[in-house]
């Protein structure tokens, strides 16, 4: 019998750059990297598992936390492409288990320890209530308050990392001093664009100025024209949906990212004064997008923010 390669590679986000390669047997090749900060989901584990051999059949990672998690991911055999699993690690977990079987047998298993975080502080600005919020409950990376707004309300984002200003119809000039004071500090924003007095906001916060809802019903939808980055968690970026956005007018074309099949910008990024800040010309709403496209809006926050977590963590 022809003697076989099985080749497993595990890549985990950990909080050093140790790197291991562990033989299991002759017929398996088995490599472990640890590299703390990539651009993807840093509340999890990713599991990136690569083979080829057409004889290899029901390959399976088992995995559980030290709290009250766990899994298992199902690989099919002969894959030629990189199959990426996360493990999502929640706040009270210290370490992952990892158990690798074929056949319902287990070749390896080991544990991965999982560092501790600093938590990063997060105000979440709505009218009304926050859809966004959903994305970082259970996260290890973030903690959050939702603040309602409201026309004369004294405002103070002291001790806050990071800005949400979701649903916001009504900028009271309280609320545009903060935002200024929260740009003038460095940190980063996140916007999603409302129909709002734009032309006022755009000489206040450099807002950028609507022209136009675009898009009625689930009937028409719009897709990404360009190639969703390899860096991003998504792998799902084909089935984003976008069925309502706003038409922007007098962008920077440098400013226009993620740009649809209208040839409209997705999301507007800016430096202002040193602050990081990105415009999100839709919503998270089943009205407007997928549920699938919560993970892009999850992919831009994570890359918003990256360089705040790792410059409070050093």
């Amino acid at each position: 019998m022809t003697r076989s390669l099985f080749l497993v590679s595990l890549l985990f986000i950990s909080c050093n750059n140790d790197s291991s390669k562990i033989a299991i047997s002759k017929d398996i090749d088995f490599n472990i990297i640890v590299n703390d900060y990539k651009l993807v989901d840093s509340d999890s584990l990713q599991i990136k598992l690569n083979y080829h051999n057409p004889d290899l059949s029901n390959i399976e990672i088992n995995w559980s936390t030290n709290d009250t998690l766990n899994g298992k991911f199902d690989f099919g055999s002969d894959s030629l492409n990189a199959h990426v699993r996360n493990i999502p690690v929640s706040s009270d977990a210290d370490s992952v288990f990892i158990d690798l079987k074929q056949d319902g047998i287990s070749i390896n298993s080991f544990s991965v320890k999982v560092e501790p975080r600093n938590q990063q502080n997060v105000v979440i600005l709505n009218d009304n209530k926050s859809r966004f919020a959903s994305l970082l409950d259970n996260n290890r990376l973030f903690k959050y308050d939702v603040v309602k707004t409201e026309s004369f309300k004294k405002y103070d984002f002291y001790g806050y990392d990071i800005l949400i200003v979701e649903g916001v119809k009504d900028f009271s000039d309280d609320l545009i001093r903060e935002i200024q004071k929260f740009m003038l500090g460095k940190k980063p924003i996140l916007y999603f664009i409302d129909s709002v007095d734009s032309e006022y906001l755009s000489k206040t916060l450099d807002y950028p100025q609507v022209k136009a809802l675009r898009g009625t019903s689930k009937n028409q939808f719009f897709k990404f024209e360009e190639e969703y980055p390899i860096k991003y968690l998504s792998n799902n970026s084909k089935s984003f949906q976008v069925y309502r956005f706003y038409e922007l007018k007098d962008y920077n074309a440098d400013e226009a990212y993620f740009k649809i099949s209208t040839n409209d910008p997705l999301l507007i990024k800016k430096n202002i004064f040193g602050s990081k800040v990105i415009f999100l010309a839709t919503r998270i709403d089943e009205e407007w997008t997928n549920y699938i496209f919560n993970e892009f809006i999850y992919d831009i926050f994570i890359e918003l923010v990256f360089n705040q977590i790792v410059v409070n963590e050093s």
